[in-house]
């Protein structure tokens, strides 16, 4: 009979451990469930990065394409139709040409496709803010982009200097920029 409690004592020591194994080994999946899913906001949130970096990219070959068309006058625009600084929250107004038909080369259709340019910017990045103009160096054949755009999630000013040409933004921790400068033609 002594047998029979002894090994009846046992199960009931066993019953009550395997329910503390059971709590320990909830609490240690619980912790891994919450590191997977800081893992996972982690991942959307350099996925949504990455995106707006794409977009940006694509808007600047957007208006290489643009200032291409114009070969007439790329040349003579460049130092004054083909510059423009847009802050965030700055209007964007798309001039129309003297004749309807024909916009003039040097003059108007530089005017006419940054502001259209701009307005495609506007729409596609959150609270853009955009430089354009020759390089720095004064090469008149090349040109610079810088187009920042908010980051929310962003905490600290990027290091790597991409938002200096635009003024409203450069100290702005929650701006992204992408600079980029081309050949066009």
């Amino acid at each position: 009979m002594r047998v029979t409690t002894v090994a009846a004592s046992i199960r009931r020591r066993q019953r009550g451990a395997s329910l503390v194994e059971i709590l320990v080994s909830i609490v240690i999946a619980a912790i891994g469930l919450l590191g997977i899913a800081g893992l996972q906001a982690r991942s959307l949130s350099m996925q949504l990065d990455s995106e707006t970096r794409r977009v940006a990219a694509a808007l600047v070959a957007q208006l290489r394409e643009r200032v291409s068309a114009n070969q007439e006058g790329y040349a003579l625009a460049l130092g004054t139709g083909y510059r423009r600084t847009l802050n965030a929250g700055d209007p964007v107004v798309v001039p129309s040409c003297a004749n309807a038909d024909a916009c003039h080369a040097v003059d108007e259709v530089p005017a006419v496709q940054l502001a259209l340019w701009l307005t495609e910017v506007r729409r596609q990045l959150p609270e853009a803010a955009v430089e354009v103009g020759p390089t720095a160096a004064g090469v008149t054949t090349s040109m610079t982009v810088t187009i920042g755009w908010l980051e929310p999630n962003a905490t600290t000013v990027a290091s790597d200097g991409a938002c200096d040409r635009i003024a409203s933004v450069r100290t702005n921790p929650a701006y992204r920029c992408l600079t980029a400068t081309f050949f066009p033609g």
